[in-house]
């Protein structure tokens, strides 16, 4: 017979007090989901330095909730994505970025009008943020290490033509999110070393289809 937390720690004022009575929230806490968040939870998440996963394909599916990006980014708390395959729809980020972008519509006036960049900040820099690993990896910064992913469509394919005929930069961002899978990446490096595939010949199309992933 299932039993409630609440059940368990009946003097605690809210579920996450649950895990801060325990020491568990603090800054390499890395929460998912809190669809419903209290006032008082997300005062406790920024104040502790804690930061939620944000698992939109798992919210739709169990429907457990709209997730409330705004008061978490109003509240002071680091969001970033990630993938809860348990009801989820698998690992890639760009599903997961895309149904972001669809939930934050739905939202309307409450949503976050997310931008391509915005989820590309997501599922790199803010996951490598959420981490602690900030300072090593999330981004092409000078310094850091070299985690990436290289796209090149099959020739011809829908996500192909259609980075062909992207006007700029944030276009083709936001039609890899829409159209891309992870058939679509190429290769992978890790720390530099390629772990994955095979690097591309240089060119204009591959080289404007690359983007940096956060490790998990």
């Amino acid at each position: 017979m299932p039993v409630d937390t609440a059940e368990l720690s009946q003097t605690c004022q809210h579920y996450l007090e649950t895990y801060a009575r325990h020491g568990l929230v603090g800054p390499r806490s890395v929460l998912a989901h809190n669809v419903i968040p209290g006032d008082d939870e997300l005062r406790l998440l920024a104040a502790s330095g804690a930061a939620v996963s944000h698992c939109p394909t798992s919210n739709a599916a169990l429907g457990s909730g709209m997730f409330p990006l705004r008061r978490h980014l109003d509240a002071g708390v680091a969001v970033a994505l990630g993938s809860d395959v348990g009801a989820g729809a698998g690992f890639s980020m760009f599903k997961e970025g895309l149904q972001a972008y669809y939930l934050q519509q739905l939202l309307g006036a409450d949503g976050v009008p997310l931008t391509p960049a915005h989820l590309l900040y997501l599922a790199t820099a803010a996951g490598a943020g959420a981490l602690g690993l900030g300072q090593q990896v999330g981004d092409l910064g000078v310094g850091k290490e070299f985690d990436a992913a290289s796209l090149a469509p099959p020739a011809g394919s829908t996500l192909d033509t259609a980075l062909r005929h992207a006007p700029g930069d944030s276009e083709r961002l936001a039609r890899i999110f829409v159209l891309g899978t992870p058939g679509d990446v190429v290769a992978t490096w890790v720390g530099g070393r390629l772990v994955s595939g095979h690097a591309p010949a240089p060119t204009h199309h591959t080289a404007r289809s690359s983007h940096v992933h956060a490790r998990p």
